[in-house]
C-alpha cells in the first residue's frame, strides 16, 4: 500500500466517520423535535380540556342564575295575579279598563 493509498484510506475513513456523526446528531435531532412535538400536543390536550371545563362550569352558572331569575318572575306573576283575584270586581274592572282599552285599535291608554 502506498502513501497516496494510506492517505486516500484515512480521508475516506474521515469522511466516514463526520457522515456517522452527521446522522448521529440528526437522529438525536429528530427524537428532541419529536420530544417536544409530543410535549406540545399535551400541553394543548390540558389547555383545551381546562377550556372545557371552564366553559362547563360558566354554562352550569349562567342556567342556574337564569333558573333563579325565571323563578323570581313566576313568583312575582303569581302574587300579581293573586292579588287581582282577592281584588273586588268593580276594583278589577277600574284597573282593568284603561289597560285594555290601550290594546284596542284606536283605544285611548
Amino acid at each position: 500500500m502506498t502513501m497516496d493509498d494510506e492517505l486516500l484510506s484515512d480521508i475516506l475513513a474521515a469522511e466516514r466517520e463526520i457522515r456517522q456523526r452527521i446522522d448521529e446528531r440528526q437522529r438525536q435531532r429528530d427524537e428532541r423535535l419529536a420530544a417536544v412535538a409530543r410535549e406540545l400536543a399535551q400541553e394543548r390536550e390540558r389547555e383545551a380540556g381546562a377550556l372545557r371545563a371552564e366553559r362547563e362550569q360558566a354554562l352550569d352558572r349562567t342556567e342556574r342564575r337564569a333558573r333563579q331569575e325565571a323563578e323570581g318572575l313566576v313568583a312575582e306573576a303569581q302574587a300579581y295575579a293573586q292579588r287581582l283575584e282577592r281584588m273586588e270586581t268593580a276594583d278589577l274592572d277600574r284597573f282593568l279598563a284603561p289597560r285594555l282599552r290601550g290594546l284596542l285599535p284606536g283605544g285611548e291608554p
